[in-house]
């Protein structure tokens, strides 16, 4: 786990990349972000060292979300929706760009944090979708492993400029979207009419 004083700087380091790219770090854009040459040099071992640590913070983050809201006893669809919810606060204005400038630029270093993401995810889906079937919201006979990574081929797709451009998109919207889709797709008619109740309080809630 990287120290506190690295993953501060994270956030100034995805603006950074965002405006001026990761092939170059000049004191005169640095200090426009909020961070000097001697902050990266006392934090930092080089490029990749900050690739590095940028991709466990983004995934720090969301773990924070899944393991805050994996309550015992709530309803699995609930425990969606509050993720979700989570994840619109804390990403609503973070567009995929930085990720996908990172894996371009660092395909190696990227990989493994896209597979550490992918086993976290499969472990929370999975006991997500036993939870619903459990309490009768979810189909009981659907394929729960297959299910999941239908669900984690999607999400990696949020980093595909193809299918989703950066500029057009922000993390939380397409996950969001992910989310609607994934509890649709295992959801029974019970579950269903849940969730459309609960979905709709949510949004009246979230209302600004």
């Amino acid at each position: 786990m990287e120290s506190p004083a690295k993953f501060e700087l994270t956030e100034k380091l995805r603006t950074y990349i965002s405006r001026y790219g990761i092939n170059d770090f000049s004191e005169e854009h640095l200090k426009k972000v909020g961070i000097s040459l001697k902050d990266l040099k006392e934090n930092f071992h080089n490029r990749q060292d900050i690739v590095s640590t940028i991709l466990e913070y983004e995934r720090k983050c969301f773990e924070d979300i899944f393991n805050k809201n994996n309550f015992d006893g709530y309803n699995a669809i609930d425990i969606l929706l509050l993720v979700s919810n989570e994840i619109n606060n804390r990403f609503f204005n973070v567009t995929p760009s930085v990720t996908m400038a990172l894996a371009s630029a660092y395909p190696d270093i990227y990989e493994n944090h896209k597979n550490l993401r992918a086993n976290f995810i499969y472990e929370k889906m999975l006991i997500n979708i036993e939870k619903g079937k459990q309490q009768g919201m979810y189909v009981k006979d659907i394929s729960s492993e297959l299910m999941v990574r239908m669900f984690i081929a999607k999400l990696n797709d949020i980093h595909n400029p193809e299918i989703y451009p950066p500029e057009a998109f922000t993390f939380a919207t397409i996950f969001n979207n992910l989310i609607d889709k994934f509890i649709n797709d295992v959801a029974n008619e019970d579950g269903k009419t849940y969730y459309k109740h609960r979905k709709q309080l949510y949004s009246v809630l979230n209302f600004r």
